[in-house]
Protein backbone atom coordinates (compact mmCIF):
# COMPACT_ATOMS: atom_id res chain seq x y z
CA UNK A 1 0.00 0.00 0.00
CA UNK A 2 1.31 3.50 -1.18
CA UNK A 3 1.69 6.56 1.51
CA UNK A 4 0.80 10.05 -0.09
CA UNK A 5 1.88 13.54 1.26
CA UNK A 6 -1.44 16.11 0.47
CA UNK A 7 -0.71 20.25 0.20
CA UNK A 8 -4.72 21.03 1.80
CA UNK A 9 -6.26 23.89 3.15
CA UNK A 10 -8.33 21.62 5.25
CA UNK A 11 -7.33 20.07 8.81
CA UNK A 12 -8.40 16.41 7.25
CA UNK A 13 -7.28 16.16 3.14
CA UNK A 14 -9.88 14.05 2.56
CA UNK A 15 -12.02 17.32 3.36
CA UNK A 16 -10.51 19.41 0.57
CA UNK A 17 -12.52 20.37 -1.36
CA UNK A 18 -14.55 22.16 1.26
CA UNK A 19 -11.79 24.73 1.33
CA UNK A 20 -10.23 23.91 -2.14
CA UNK A 21 -7.00 25.27 -3.35
CA UNK A 22 -8.02 26.29 -7.23
CA UNK A 23 -6.09 24.91 -9.97
CA UNK A 24 -5.22 28.24 -11.66
CA UNK A 25 -4.48 29.09 -8.40
CA UNK A 26 -1.90 26.01 -7.64
CA UNK A 27 0.03 26.25 -11.23
CA UNK A 28 0.73 30.06 -10.72
CA UNK A 29 2.35 28.60 -7.32
CA UNK A 30 4.08 25.54 -8.90
CA UNK A 31 5.50 27.47 -12.18
CA UNK A 32 6.54 30.78 -10.02
CA UNK A 33 8.75 27.62 -7.44
CA UNK A 34 12.28 27.58 -7.91
CA UNK A 35 12.32 24.21 -5.85
CA UNK A 36 10.10 21.67 -8.83
CA UNK A 37 9.68 22.01 -12.52
CA UNK A 38 7.11 20.94 -14.99
CA UNK A 39 6.60 17.24 -15.29
CA UNK A 40 5.20 14.95 -17.81
CA UNK A 41 1.61 15.26 -17.61
CA UNK A 42 -0.66 12.39 -16.24
CA UNK A 43 -4.28 11.25 -18.00
CA UNK A 44 -7.04 11.52 -15.66
CA UNK A 45 -10.28 10.04 -16.20
CA UNK A 46 -12.51 11.95 -14.81
CA UNK A 47 -10.37 15.45 -15.61
CA UNK A 48 -8.68 14.96 -18.98
CA UNK A 49 -4.67 15.97 -19.21
CA UNK A 50 -3.19 17.44 -15.73
CA UNK A 51 0.00 18.84 -15.25
CA UNK A 52 2.33 17.38 -12.72
CA UNK A 53 5.18 19.02 -10.89
CA UNK A 54 8.98 17.39 -9.89
CA UNK A 55 11.29 18.19 -7.81
CA UNK A 56 14.91 17.90 -10.55
CA UNK A 57 16.27 14.83 -9.86
CA UNK A 58 13.44 13.17 -7.50
CA UNK A 59 10.96 10.63 -8.50
CA UNK A 60 8.22 12.23 -6.61
CA UNK A 61 5.14 14.02 -8.56
CA UNK A 62 3.29 16.93 -7.40
CA UNK A 63 -0.37 16.65 -9.10
CA UNK A 64 -3.70 18.96 -8.26
CA UNK A 65 -6.72 16.71 -7.54
CA UNK A 66 -10.00 17.78 -6.18
CA UNK A 67 -9.11 20.86 -4.37
CA UNK A 68 -5.77 19.44 -3.05
CA UNK A 69 -2.49 18.55 -4.26
CA UNK A 70 -1.41 15.03 -4.13
CA UNK A 71 2.44 13.98 -3.79
CA UNK A 72 2.99 10.74 -4.94
CA UNK A 73 6.32 8.51 -5.11
CA UNK A 74 9.42 8.70 -2.75
CA UNK A 75 9.11 11.55 -0.33
CA UNK A 76 12.90 12.79 -0.02
CA UNK A 77 14.19 16.05 2.09
CA UNK A 78 13.91 18.01 -1.22
CA UNK A 79 10.44 16.79 -1.79
CA UNK A 80 9.33 17.79 1.57
CA UNK A 81 11.02 21.61 1.45
CA UNK A 82 9.38 21.82 -2.16
CA UNK A 83 5.57 21.07 -0.54
CA UNK A 84 6.00 22.90 2.03
CA UNK A 85 7.34 26.24 0.29
CA UNK A 86 3.87 25.43 -1.81
CA UNK A 87 1.78 24.91 1.33
CA UNK A 88 2.99 28.10 2.19
CA UNK A 89 2.80 30.33 -0.86
CA UNK A 90 -0.62 28.62 -0.79
CA UNK A 91 -1.83 29.35 2.42
CA UNK A 92 -1.93 25.52 3.24
CA UNK A 93 -0.15 22.52 5.10
CA UNK A 94 1.33 19.20 4.13
CA UNK A 95 -0.47 15.78 5.80
CA UNK A 96 0.23 12.55 4.95
CA UNK A 97 -2.50 10.00 4.54
CA UNK A 98 -2.92 9.32 8.02
CA UNK A 99 -3.71 13.33 8.64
Amino acid sequence: MSYDFHITRAQDWTKSPANAIDTHEWEEAATQCPLIEEGEPWESTDLGLERTFNVPGETAVFAWWRGRIDIKGYYSDRTEEAAEALAKALGAHVLGDDG
